[in-house]
C-alpha cells in the first residue's frame, strides 16, 4: 500500500480547516452545491487493491484442478470509454451527487452520492495454476447502492468533505492466451478517502463542455449515459474537458492520494497508514498544501 507523508505544514493547515468549520456560513458564498459528478484517476503501484482472503475463489473455478485464489489483486486506473473517444483523458471513476446540497449557517451540507462508473484492471495478470494467466477487469454491476456524503465548507472557495462509498462490482478474468472470460460479483464498501478536499470550479478555473458527452457505465465498451456540465463543487482530478492536463494542481494545490480505507471513519483528514482493508481505492487529488511565497 503507498501512503501519503505528511508534512508539519500540512498538520498546521488541517488544523486551520477544523477552526473554520466551527464558524459561521461564509458571506458571499453560494448557498447551495448542486448535483453533479465528480471525476477521479486512480494511483496504482500497489495503492489500490483488492482481496480475496476472506473469502477465497473456490478450486476449481479457472480451470480444471486450479487451486483457491486467495491472493490480492493489485489494480490501477483503466480510462473509461466516452463518445466522444478519449474526452475523459485518464479518468476512471466516476461518483454522481444525487441531491442539491445546501450549506445550513455552521458551513455543513449534505447529499446522497451513487458510483457511475469505474473501470479497472490488474497490473498483471495473475497465476492460478493453470495454463495461462488470467487479465483482471473491474466495472460497476447493476444498480448501485447510495451513501451519505456531508460537504464541510472552509471558506467561500472549498473546504472538505465525508463520503464513504458503497459499490456492486464484476470482477472479470480473462485468460492471457484469449480463452474463455470468467466473471464473478462482489459487494464493496468504503470508508471516507484521506486528504477529502473541495474547491470551488471558478476558482479553479473550469468550464462547462460544450458538447453532449456519453460515458461506458457498465464495462461493455459502449458509452451509454450522458453527463451533465459542471457544477460549483469540484472534489477531484479535473478531466481532459476541463483543463488541459491531467492531473492538473496549481497555486497553493499539490498532488495528493486520497484513499478510501477505514469503513467507520467519520475523518476527511485521517491517516491511510497501518490500513488493513481488504479493499483499497486511492485516487489523486488536488489537496490544499499552503501557498510558497
Amino acid at each position: 500500500m503507498t501512503t501519503v507523508s505528511r508534512p508539519p505544514t500540512r498538520q498546521l493547515v488541517w488544523g486551520l480547516v477544523l477552526l473554520a468549520l466551527f464558524g459561521t456560513f461564509p458571506a458571499g458564498a453560494d448557498q447551495t452545491i448542486h448535483r453533479g459528478d465528480d471525476f477521479w484517476q486512480t494511483a496504482g503501484a500497489g495503492s489500490t487493491f483488492t482481496s480475496f482472503g476472506e473469502d477465497p475463489i473456490p478450486a476449481g473455478f479457472f480451470c480444471l484442478g486450479s487451486r483457491p485464489f486467495a491472493g490480492t489483486i493489485a489494480l490501477e486506473g483503466l480510462p473509461l470509454v466516452t463518445d466522444p473517444p478519449g474526452f475523459l483523458g485518464s479518468i476512471d471513476t466516476i461518483v454522481r451527487r444525487l441531491d442539491d446540497a445546501t450549506f445550513d449557517e455552521k458551513g455543513v451540507a449534505n447529499t446522497r452520492i451513487q458510483l457511475l462508473a469505474l473501470s479497472l484492471a490488474s497490473a498483471e495478470a495473475i497465476d492460478v495454476g493453470c495454463d495461462s494467466p488470467f487479465e483482471v477487469t473491474v466495472s460497476l454491476a447493476g444498480e448501485q447502492p447510495m451513501t451519505e456524503m456531508k460537504i464541510l465548507r472552509r471558506d467561500e472557495d472549498g473546504g472538505t468533505y465525508v463520503a464513504p462509498l458503497a459499490l456492486n462490482v464484476q470482477v472479470v478474468f480473462t485468460p492471457a492466451d484469449g480463452g474463455e472470460p470468467l466473471q464473478i460479483h462482489r459487494d464493496i464498501r468504503l470508508g471516507p478517502g484521506t486528504n477529502s478536499v473541495w474547491d470551488t470550479n471558478d476558482r479553479l478555473g473550469t468550464t462547462a463542455w460544450g458538447e453532449p458527452v456519453r460515458v461506458d457505465t457498465d464495462g461493455d465498451g459502449v458509452a451509454d449515459s450522458v453527463l451533465p456540465g459542471t457544477s460549483s463543487f469540484v472534489g477531484s482530478i479535473l478531466p481532459a474537458g476541463y483543463a488541459a492536463s491531467v492531473p492538473a494542481c496549481s497555486g497553493c494545490y499539490s498532488q495528493v492520494q486520497s484513499c478510501h480505507c477505514n469503513p467507520d471513519s467519520d475523518d476527511p483528514g485521517e491517516s491511510s497508514f497501518g490500513c488493513s482493508s481488504s479493499h483499497l481505492h486511492c485516487v489523486w487529488v488536488c489537496a490544499f498544501t499552503g501557498c510558497m511565497y
